[in-house]
């Protein structure tokens, strides 16, 4: 297994406890992958000849490998660690989530019915700060509960749920179809059941748990309850 650790301030007892039943045939393949920045003094990227950099991650948030024509799959394919190379291109299906410096990949049809959702956490300088992630996308609970605390605490929380909200509405195919203040994802733990609003009055329950790889992201992962598929976390580094 490929990981930088120092990069990524990688919690090694999470990485422990994700890689045990990796082989599981339920289980999802997820590569999670730091994209460094340009050299300086290399030109702006250009061309099929050009480089993935942590700036061009976002532009692949969404994408998958139907999204993508031949010539942009061969070449982010090139220029990706050998061990997700190989997952990739063995697979029949694979979904893409970037946020700047993150590219995390998931492999194999089972990831079909799953939602994922990565986001950058803004350094926060000073308390007076605008936020970068809005008020609007909460809850009054969710406000409530992230009112009093200090400017980047707040943040980060904001933005952790954000992705919960992100990664249930993907896990139901909603998308942001619906509005992310309708559903709350306020609960404390790394983990919790996140209630989707459905057709005539419905709701879906969406299991959604945070992984954190670093303090400079938020991560999470939805499954539809009940859920058949897991992911299994791999960590590499170029």
């Amino acid at each position: 297994m490929e990981t930088n650790a120092a990069l990524l301030d990688l919690d090694r007892e999470l990485l422990d406890q994700e890689l045990l039943g990796q082989d599981v045939p339920d289980q999802v393949p997820v590569f999670v992958v730091p994209v460094e920045d340009a050299p300086e003094e290399t030109e702006p990227p250009t061309g099929s000849g050009s480089e993935l950099t942590a700036d061009r991650c976002p532009a692949l948030n969404g994408h998958t490998r139907a999204t993508l024509d031949a010539a942009s799959r061969g070449w982010l394919l090139a220029r990706l660690p050998a061990r997700v190379r190989a997952a990739m291109t063995a697979a029949t299906h694979w979904e893409l989530y970037g946020t700047r410096g993150l590219l995390v990949v998931a492999c194999g049809d089972g990831a079909r019915q799953m939602g994922f959702s990565v986001e950058s956490v803004r350094r926060v300088r000073q308390e007076t700060s605008p936020l970068h992630t809005p008020y609007e996308i909460l809850t009054a609970r969710e406000s409530r509960a992230a009112a009093d605390r200090p400017a980047a605490e707040r943040e980060r929380l904001i933005t952790r749920f954000w992705v919960r909200k992100d990664a249930a509405l993907q896990a139901v195919g909603r998308g942001l179809s619906l509005a992310p203040e309708r559903i709350e994802a306020g609960f404390p733990a790394d983990s919790g059941t996140v209630a989707v609003p459905g057709p005539c009055g419905t709701e879906i329950p969406v299991c959604v748990r945070n992984f954190t790889f670093s303090p400079a992201y938020e991560f999470a992962v939805a499954t539809p309850e009940p859920h058949c598929v897991t992911p299994a976390f791999a960590y590499s580094v170029r």
